[in-house]
């Protein structure tokens, strides 16, 4: 995959296009993850988050931003400035990152990660889902690699408690 096919497009309040592509992709991405973390829908049939996705184009400090892959969507980034964990006085906070399956293990997650972590240089925090292997390894992967193996990992952090009562494995690194 070349690097001038995968594009970032930052999620504005003012372009419903963009929001509605991000709302539908969160779907795909609450039903994935319902899979680690027991996530069950409401009397709707949907998912809560999906619900609270305008904060990151209507909040101060929360970031949205669409992948897509030549012509295709291929995914999503969200983060803030206000989910840490264990670092208070950190950066950004990764709060969900999504890439479709067709783009997985192609650099596509890589390449995106590392486009943000340049654009927004501080400090970061990143939790995982322990059940969610391929995760895991893809981020201490892509922030072992970036970071030349300057990174704190927390295995089962007791201040990180997903939904189903698992404790997540936290991650905590500089950008340059």
């Amino acid at each position: 995959m070349k690097r001038g096919e995968i594009r970032l497009m930052k999620v504005a309040k003012t372009t419903m296009h963009e929001q509605t592509v991000l709302k539908n992709l969160l779907k795909m991405y609450c039903y994935e993850w319902s899979h680690y973390n027991k996530l069950a829908v409401n009397t709707d049939g949907e998912f809560a988050f999906k619900t609270h996705a305008s904060d990151y184009w209507t909040k101060e400090g929360y970031h949205a931003y669409l992948i897509a892959v030549g012509e295709n969507w291929a995914g999503f980034v969200l983060f803030d400035n206000e989910g840490f964990i264990v670092h208070k006085n950190y950066d950004y906070s990764m709060a969900e990152f999504f890439v479709l399956y067709p783009y997985r293990c192609s650099g596509v997650g890589r390449y995106v990660a590392t486009s943000i972590f340049d654009s927004f240089a501080g400090g970061w925090e990143i939790g995982c889902h322990p059940k969610n292997e391929a995760s895991v390894h893809f981020w201490e992967k892509v922030i072992n690699c970036y970071t030349a193996g300057s990174y704190e990992m927390i295995r089962s952090c007791p201040s990180y408690r997903y939904h189903d009562g698992t404790f997540g494995d936290v991650l905590s690194f500089r950008a340059r």
